[in-house]
């Protein structure tokens, strides 16, 4: 037997309240709406559930057999559809799929696993990669919560962005490196040799249209799928890399390594997460878009880049 669950609540209404007039107004539906749900309950069951007295309707045997599953159940359903409806950090055990960025895994994951840890003891991350035309798709499915880094294909009407932080290009070389003087030229960028990194990000490829555009064309001697490998080969050779700010700075405290200003003009590029609207309003996922959207912005790069030895203002070396 299938029934309606608001013929049930019909059928605890009238047994709290003992009357149809005033089962329907706590429930907040019209005498005869009530009555008729009372009527299709009574041919499910067989049975009156209800005989009029005069003190009232009075629940029949095969009633009060089954009043108190029927209130357990509802109760049951009720407070499953509230708790899905909130999100308490400190007690959630969910699990975040992240989608980012080389770049973006390496500025923020340290940061974002600290602050987890203390607001949400339990939750869980995963952070993977994808290529951009794998990726409106699976925020679609939900196989990813939050993109996060700089995806400028990612434009639909069903996805949501929200800019975080800027971050620009930048040239690293070793310490005591001939072109590391005041200022590098152009000609000493060009014609010295270069480690490319073709990690597959929209950063790289754009870098290298911006190139293109102005046709200038870099002395590669060593290509690499990721920026990993790059502190160590430029600490123990004349190379050069074009890396983030932020990324190169982190190298150059490690590493020893000098961070020097492109010598040419390069736009910015925005770090944003994107999220589809499916799951716009999903309490989990509203609290940690806020949360990253909190941590992670303007000022949080100007604080790090300060404790690695930069002035943000000026974004160089």
């Amino acid at each position: 037997m299938k029934l309606d669950l608001n013929l049930l609540r019909v059928l605890v209404a009238v047994y709290e309240t003992r009357n149809i007039t005033s089962a329907a107004t706590l429930l907040s539906v019209s005498q005869p709406a009530a009555s008729a749900a009372l009527a299709r309950l009574r041919d499910a069951f067989n049975d009156p559930l209800f005989v009029r007295t005069p003190g009232g309707m009075e629940p029949t045997p095969r009633t009060l057999s089954i009043i108190e599953k029927v209130k357990e159940v509802l109760t049951s359903i009720d407070q499953d559809i509230l708790s899905s409806q909130t999100f308490e950090p400190l007690h959630a055990t969910d699990e975040f799929v992240l989608c980012m960025t080389a770049i973006a895994e390496y500025v923020f994951l340290p940061h974002l696993v600290s602050v987890t840890n203390q607001r949400a003891p339990l939750i869980r991350m995963r952070s993977l990669s994808l290529a951009p035309q794998d990726l409106q798709e699976s925020l679609l499915n939900g196989k990813v919560n939050l993109a996060i880094g700089f995806y400028p294909d990612l434009v639909s009407a069903d996805i949501y962005q929200q800019r975080l932080f800027s971050h620009r290009l930048v040239c690293l070389v070793r310490q005591g490196h001939a072109i590391a003087g005041d200022r590098m030229t152009l000609d000493a960028f060009v014609n010295a040799g270069h480690v490319d990194v073709r990690d597959g990000s929209r950063t790289s490829e754009m870098f290298e249209e911006s190139l293109s555009n102005k046709k200038i064309q870099r002395n590669i001697v060593l290509t690499t799928s990721h920026y990993m490998s790059i502190p160590r080969i430029l600490a123990e050779s004349d190379l050069i890399a074009v890396a983030p700010l932020i990324v190169a700075r982190i190298f150059a405290q490690q590493f020893g390594l000098r961070v020097m200003s492109l010598p040419l003009e390069l736009p910015d590029y925005d770090l944003k997460q994107y999220w589809h609207r499916k799951y716009h309003h999903e309490p989990k996922l509203v609290w940690l878009r806020t949360l990253i959207q909190s941590e992670f912005s303007d000022a949080y790069v100007a604080g790090l880049l300060r404790k690695l030895g930069t002035d943000y203002s000026e974004m160089g070396d």
